[in-house]
């Protein structure tokens, strides 16, 4: 049978450095983090809400920056295994998962949280969370784990939405407002009905999915192994195969608020688009340790987060 953690290490790339590195340092319940603290900080995923950063990781870490990366504050949360994914529906209200199938969530913007669900006995790592508003959200993971909730996580349940066990990794909704599922061998199911009922469709490749951004074209780019990157116009139906040399793992990726797409994963990879995803060009970081997630930092500079916690590149200006 297969491992539930294979995905997660697989996402995360931490099947060797990552896990022989030294554990971070003793750090506060809550509040600042010295740098060496962040240095040796595994972070999984990361959002900006406002101009707050807000990332999730190793030993239930949930941390956030009001100043771009350059100093870090630890949340107030209870105790909890690694966290893979966080998603705010507003400036306020956000939701973190994990390992144990542990759901978080906030109400005062990442700064304390509470625990609305676990349940560790299942052995199924939760992989993404998505809130399409206050009340609907759905949290999704190994063996095909899909959790839904109407009251904002007071209760949340469990069905099944896929015929075999499946990891399903990413969540995302497009831009017609239909809803698409990303994950193992291939797997893509899309939603038209706000979650109600999936459909699953045609796969342009075999391998895994990690994650997927739209465009402001309304595209849909998908990525995953080996460094395939897959575009689609109609919303799964068919799939464009988008050159990449590197064979990096991807893992992680955000569209920006100029339009850019940019994505990041093994080896240091951080790809950026500005033609909607059509295609990618390396974006040098001087590093050749895993990033789960990148997205926008300072001013002409994205915030990298993964094996190392959170440092920022340089992102040139787009040519004229």
């Amino acid at each position: 049978m297969k491992n539930p953690a294979r995905t997660l290490l697989a996402l995360l790339l931490l099947a060797g450095p990552a896990w022989g590195q030294a554990p971070a340092p003793q750090a506060p319940e809550s509040g600042e983090l010295r740098k060496i603290t962040m240095e040796r900080l595994l972070l999984a995923d990361a959002t900006r809400v406002g101009n707050r950063v807000v990332a999730v990781g190793d030993r239930g870490y949930v941390v956030y920056s009001d100043d771009n990366g350059t100093t870090w504050k630890r949340a107030k949360a209870p105790a909890a295994p690694l966290l893979t994914s966080v998603d705010f529906f507003d400036a306020k209200h956000g939701w973190a998962v994990g390992h144990d199938s542990v759901i978080l969530a906030t109400a005062d913007g990442g700064e304390n949280w509470t625990q609305q669900f676990s349940a560790p006995s299942e052995q199924r790592p939760l992989l993404d969370v998505l809130f399409l508003s206050a009340a609907n959200g759905f949290a999704i993971g190994a063996y095909g784990a899909f959790y839904e909730t109407t009251d904002g996580g007071k209760s949340w349940n469990g069905r099944k939405v896929i015929a075999d066990d499946k990891h399903l990794n990413s969540l995302l909704k497009l831009s017609d407002g239909k809803l698409m599922i990303l994950g193992e061998a291939g797997t893509v199911l899309v939603s038209a009905d706000a979650g109600k009922t999936w459909t699953v469709l045609p796969s342009p490749y075999k391998g895994s999915f990690f994650g997927g951004v739209t465009t402001d074209d309304g595209a849909v780019v998908a990525f995953g192994l080996r460094g395939r990157i897959y575009r689609s116009a109609d919303a799964g139906k068919t799939w464009k195969q988008i050159d990449n040399a590197s064979v990096a793992t991807l893992m992680g990726g955000s569209r920006l608020p100029a339009g850019a797409l940019v994505i990041a994963g093994a080896a240091g990879t951080v790809l950026v688009s500005r033609d909607q995803g059509n295609s990618f060009v390396p974006l040098p970081t001087g590093s050749n340790r895993a990033f789960s997630k990148a997205l926008l930092g300072a001013p002409n500079s994205l915030l990298l987060v993964g094996e190392v916690g959170a440092r920022d590149v340089a992102l040139p200006s787009p040519p004229r």
